[in-house]
């Protein structure tokens, strides 16, 4: 006889809590894995890691890089047959990651998220050319990655060097009034992670 796995469902109530999303009513027929156009590039793929978080195995759902390599497609969302939203899911972990303090130190797309934030709050609207450029920097050996497509970008005035400005005092207001609200979501669930969070990739938010 298999030994019993044991299950905590910390994970699934925080998600079911921000995302009104029950994971439990995954199957696993795997619809949303075989609709994946970068499951093939992860070490864990979008079934795998819905059993994580019906197990409640956080870690092995943050460690995995396939979280971070999600691009928000909704592929998954949209072949699920239980209608489970797995790209919200995936976004979920990704903030549970941050809150708790679990991003890996070599996810390059979890350091994209914060630089996103930040360009977003900084100038109203997201300011490409800084989040390339704090990007590149970052990782020297990935400078010249992507230069042709830059040029391609800029000739068809799809890239600017000026930010274009958008209501930088309205945005601040509203990142004040979402972190007010989390903070009080948090106090109320308390922590999702059992071990003591490391110091935050990326800076404080």
């Amino acid at each position: 006889m298999a030994p019993a796995v044991a299950i905590d469902t910390t994970v699934a109530r925080a998600v079911a809590a921000d995302l009104g999303e029950n994971v439990y009513k995954c199957y696993q027929c795997k619809r949303c894995t075989a609709g994946c156009p970068v499951a093939p590039l992860g070490d864990l793929h979008p079934a795998q890691i819905i059993r994580a978080v019906q197990l409640g195995d956080l870690d092995a759902a943050v460690a995995s890089k396939f979280i971070w390599l999600c691009t928000g497609c909704v592929t998954c969302s949209t072949r699920c047959p239980q209608e489970i939203d797995v790209a919200g899911v995936m976004d979920e972990l990704r903030a549970i990651s941050w809150q708790e303090g679990l991003v890996p130190k070599d996810r390059p797309f979890a350091d994209i998220l914060q630089y996103n934030f930040d360009s977003i709050v900084r100038w109203g609207r997201l300011y490409e050319i800084e989040l390339i450029a704090r990007y590149k920097f970052m990782r020297p050996r990935a400078m010249m990655d992507d230069a042709l497509l830059g040029m391609k970008m800029f000739r068809k005035g799809k890239l600017s060097l000026r930010p274009a400005f958008g209501d930088r005092r309205q945005m601040k207001r509203m990142v004040a009034e979402a972190e007010k609200i989390e903070a009080e979501r948090a106090a109320a669930r308390g922590r999702v992670s059992k071990r003591p969070a490391p110091a935050r990739v990326g800076g404080a938010r």
